[in-house]
């Protein structure tokens, strides 16, 4: 098997191989002795290990040793293994995507995206090296990764991109919605925590999920702290580090039935749960702002950047969602 243990197709029997400890039909007493590496996923002719998702994990598993009761503590563990064995699929699609568009990223490549992170956080090299260390990731490592997210977005920008295209029409629509009608511009900031319902789930499933979502509204009410509950029962990998901050935000930012939940609220107000996408939504309002509406001018660059990206997530998800019909994906983790 090679070193970065994911073979191609002409290399995916020898693997196997040497996962089941076979050889030639045979195996050694060497063989019969070896630990067998457990398969996680199989991506066409790919294979990721078991040992890559923990690898991939480990970093993240320092907020789930928190939490004191065994069962949670077992639940967020395993969710976030499939959070990362997701990752690593997705990777490994694009990776794929990346063969067929002939696209690459070379060492100079990294280097120059290394320069600029350090140049946006004001830090040098050995403060880079320290951050690494505090989270158990060799430099060697941290390329690797830094290289894989510059060619996902380097596939994304070309598949996905290409079809975005924010128009006049657009941004002056959002703006006659959110800043001129109102004669003003309204942002809330909030937080939530995301209750995951599995694929296929049934009704009983949607049910318990429902009631844990009550239970954790009137957690809230009761005066737990909010934070502390969206860091042990979140699912949203993005936010549950910063108790389910989502930040500031106007309109048109959320799914529909949150967003009509949240500029319905008042700040300090705990309401849901409300369902929406992939599960239910327990939301915070925290803050509250309006101003003066500002001229067109002033915010249409801002307005094109946020619908560009609210649109390039919904066509990123969509995309990834075709990769995978089109693709042999066989989860075994």
């Amino acid at each position: 098997m090679t070193s970065r243990r994911r073979g191609r197709a002409a290399a995916l029997p020898t693997a196997l191989a040497i996962l089941l400890g076979v050889a030639a039909g045979m195996a050694s007493p060497e063989a019969k002795s070896r630990v067998v590496e457990k398969i996680a996923a199989v991506v066409d002719n790919a294979v990721i290990l078991a040992s890559e998702v923990e690898e991939k994990a480990t970093p993240m598993m320092t907020e789930v040793s928190r939490i004191t009761d065994t069962s949670k503590r077992a639940a967020r563990a395993a969710a976030l293994r499939r959070e990362v064995l997701e990752r690593l699929i997705d990777d490994e699609l694009i990776s794929e995507q990346a063969t067929e568009l002939r696209l690459t990223v070379t060492p100079e490549q990294v280097d120059a995206s290394i320069a600029e992170i350090k140049r946006q956080n004001s830090i040098d090299d050995k403060q880079l090296q320290d951050a690494l260390r505090g989270q158990g990731m060799t430099m060697a490592a941290y390329r690797a990764d830094l290289k894989k997210q510059l060619l996902r977005f380097r596939v994304i920008n070309i598949a996905v991109g290409s079809k975005v295209n924010i128009s006049e029409e657009d941004i002056r629509g959002y703006y006659n919605r959110h800043y001129k009608a109102s004669g003003a511009n309204v942002q809330v900031r909030a937080s939530h925590i995301f209750l995951a319902i599995p694929e296929g789930a049934d009704a009983g499933v949607v049910a318990e999920k429902q009631a844990l979502g009550r239970k954790l509204v009137e957690r809230a009410n009761g005066g737990e702290d909010f934070a502390k509950l969206a860091r042990e029962y979140s699912d949203d990998a993005a936010t549950r580090a910063e108790g389910g901050d989502l930040g500031l935000f106007g309109k048109d930012m959320l799914p529909r039935a949150i967003e009509d939940l949240v500029f319905a609220m008042n700040p300090g107000e705990i309401r849901g749960p409300v369902r929406a996408d992939r599960g239910f939504h327990v939301i915070k309002l925290v803050d509250r702002k309006s101003t003066d509406a500002k001229p067109l001018a002033e915010v249409e660059d801002d307005i094109r950047v946020q619908l560009r990206q609210k649109e390039m997530d919904k066509q990123t998800k969509a995309y990834l969602a075709d990769l995978r019909k089109r693709s042999l994906v066989d989860v075994r983790y």
